[in-house]
């Protein structure tokens, strides 16, 4: 039988597989085949009888392909389902003043920014939501948006909720108040140090001034 006459799933279809990511590979009537199997740091998986495959970069219709392929040497005509159940290997980093910055996993074919935002934790108070930066990785250099994640957040615009690249860092800057009241507080602090010890110092010698007119 023919790759040509078989019809395969096409859940998951865009999503490329990667390290982490889990997958569930059913063998109707091969129970001792089938399983869940997490792709290793190599992008490969193991299975019975066919030993290791590679799987990093492909898509979960063409690795049941694949499959149909090698288990087709064992088996006569192998139905195959492949389905995601842990979504992994695509991250995202959400940077800036959120409640929980670091690195999230998509967990799913794909993330919208307010999805990423959630799982961080929100926005602190002192957060600059109209001037929130997304940066993609890019050659030969980094692509940067500038958007309004108030409007999305607070006001419901979903039109304006973007879908996040693999890779992707949104960054969340300190509005301008709180950024001003953090430099005075820096550069008072040390001035105010020095008055301290000024002061302490006129008590122990005494001015300096009066003490030469004498």
């Amino acid at each position: 039988l023919g790759l040509s006459n078989v019809s395969f799933a096409q859940e998951g279809s865009s999503y490329l597989l990667g390290p982490e990511d889990v997958i569930r590979i059913v063998v109707w009537d091969n129970p001792e085949i089938s399983g869940e199997f997490k792709v290793d740091p190599a992008g490969n998986i193991t299975m019975l009888i066919v030993g290791e495959i590679r799987v990093e970069g492909l898509t979960t219709t063409e690795l049941e392909k694949i499959l149909y392929e090698k288990l087709g040497k064992y088996i006569e005509d192998p139905k195959i389902t492949i389905t995601i159940i842990g979504y992994f290997s695509k991250k995202v980093y959400i940077l800036g003043q959120v409640i929980l910055p670091g690195k999230y996993s998509i967990g799913g074919e794909y993330i919208t920014i307010r999805e990423a935002v959630l799982k961080a934790g929100l926005p602190t108070k002192d957060a600059d939501l109209k001037r929130v930066k997304i940066i993609t990785p890019g050659k030969p250099q980094p692509v940067t948006k500038i958007i309004n994640l108030y409007k999305i957040l607070y006001k419901g615009e979903m039109d304006k909720d973007i879908k996040l690249d693999s890779g992707d860092v949104v960054y969340i800057p300190m509005a301008l108040i709180p950024r001003i009241t953090d430099t005075l507080g820096r550069i008072s602090s040390p001035f105010i140090q020095y008055l301290s010890l000024e002061n302490l110092l006129d008590r122990m010698f005494g001015n300096s001034s009066n003490s030469t007119s004498k």
